[in-house]
């Protein structure tokens, strides 16, 4: 028997084919290196500063100025109906040239803008100019609704901005650095303008005298401004200015505003309420006593001769009040918040406040040093006198209430309390044993 072929054996399987090695991963691009910070621009020095703004203001009413530091020898001629401002993005300075005696701007009756300048009055190499009118950073004469907008004006050593019968003026936004005294007034009897939301900043690196002088003003609004330092650096001389060493002084004026301001430390105080000052109002400010010890304890003052029918009210005060002196009569005194120093007086009434309210205010002492008064009401020996103490808290002081007269002798008239509290005072209602009451005091 044939047996079959064996069948032959399968052929094996393939072996697989090993997986291909992944691909190395590709190495990481090196990060670019920064580009290097943009050097800072430099801005150019013009020695012939004068002449180059002039021609620019000659060519057209819309002065546009190009980044520089301008240095001026000679004043600017500005024309009527200017608007002066820097070209966009740029950094405009005007500087006075050391040897430069003059101002930069004097304006007649002409009406114009400036925004966005630096004014350099080069204090520290002009002091032989201290107080010099010639030497004013602007002098503005006539010209209605003038404009200074967002402005910086430095280092003068004399006025920055000086205005006489400017009405409606608009100065608004500027910063006052280091100079003389930044603002001074005269508006003839004119509407006065505006005075709003400007920096006031002086030191004792150099002399100062005030921060804003105005006299003859109609109507004046200063508002919103921050101020600090006037006078902490006396100057040489006051000349014709016998009120000095405080951030605000108006006289000879009417239904003038002064609101929403912040005040430091000042020479002398925050505001002078001036002689011949009528039908005026004083409200929602921040005021601050002065540096000159005893002198400076009071924050604002009312009481020069014919100052009167005056609203002061819904103010802070660190340091008091002074009423009454040769004048500061007619007065509402309501809903402040007066905090005094050892030494101070929260209202201290003399002798010519003869008739008015003083009511809703806080009155207290700034520690457990007690103050001598909260209220002085001193010589009310006027039989017309008639004063309303109503409503007030006070606390924290030797006296509460004290009223007396010269020499602690004669009759007081016409003074009325009611609702008025009191804590933490040795007395609350002083009156000597040798003083007459005409009617009750009533607490």
């Amino acid at each position: 028997m044939v047996w079959p072929a064996p069948a032959p054996a399968p052929a094996p399987a393939p072996a697989p084919a090993p997986a291909p090695a992944p691909a190395p991963a590709p190495a990481p691009a090196p990060a670019p290196a920064p580009a290097p910070a943009p050097a800072p621009a430099t801005v150019p020095v013009y020695t012939d500063g004068t002449a180059r703004v002039n021609a620019l203001l000659a060519a057209s009413l819309n002065a546009t100025i190009p980044s520089g530091v301008y240095m001026i020898s000679g004043e600017l001629a500005v024309r009527n109906g200017q608007v002066i401002a820097p070209a966009a993005g740029a950094q405009v300075t005007f500087k006075a040239a050391t040897a430069y005696t003059g101002r930069f701007i004097t304006s007649v009756d002409k009406s114009f803008t400036v925004r966005g300048i630096t004014f350099d009055g080069n204090y520290a190499n002009r002091f032989s100019l201290e107080g010099n009118d010639v030497a004013n950073l602007m002098n503005i004469s006539g010209g209605t609704n003038v404009t200074l907008e967002n402005n910086t004006f430095q280092y003068a050593p004399a006025q920055a901005i000086w205005t006489y019968r400017s009405p409606s003026i608009q100065i608004r936004g500027n910063t006052f650095l280091e100079a003389w005294q930044p603002i001074r007034m005269d508006a003839n009897n004119l509407t006065a303008g505006v005075i709003e939301n400007n920096t006031f900043k002086n030191t004792t690196a150099y002399k100062s005298i005030q921060h804003i002088t105005a006299v003859n003003a109609t109507n004046l609004v200063v508002r919103g401004n921050t101020m600090e330092g006037a006078g902490v650096l006396p100057a040489s001389s006051h000349g014709y200015e016998g009120t000095w060493g405080n951030a605000i002084y108006i006289f000879n004026s009417t239904g003038y505003v002064v609101e929403n301001n912040t005040v430091g430390r000042n020479y002398w105080s925050s505001l002078v309420v001036g002689q011949n000052s009528t039908n005026v109002t004083v409200r929602n400010n921040s005021f601050t006593g002065g540096t000159l010890g005893n002198g400076g304890l009071q924050s604002a003052w009312i009481e020069q001769v014919g100052a009167n029918t005056i609203n002061f009210t819904g103010n802070t005060l660190m340091g008091g009040l002074s009423v009454g002196d040769t004048g500061g009569d007619y007065l509402t005194i309501t809903n402040n918040i007066i905090t005094v120093p050892p030494g101070g007086t929260g209202i201290d009434c003399n002798y010519a406040f003869k008739h008015g309210t003083i009511s809703g205010n806080t009155i207290k002492a700034l520690n457990a040093t007690k103050p001598d008064m909260g209220i002085y009401l001193w010589q009310k020996d006027d039989p017309s006198t008639n004063i309303q103490l109503l409503n007030n808290a006070i606390s924290g002081f030797n006296k509460g209430v004290a009223v007396n007269n010269l020499g602690g002798a004669g009759t007081v008239y016409g003074i009325h309390l009611s609702g008025n509290t009191f804590a933490s005072n040795n007395a609350n209602v002083w009156v000597p044993s040798t003083i007459k009451l005409n009617t009750p005091l009533g607490q």
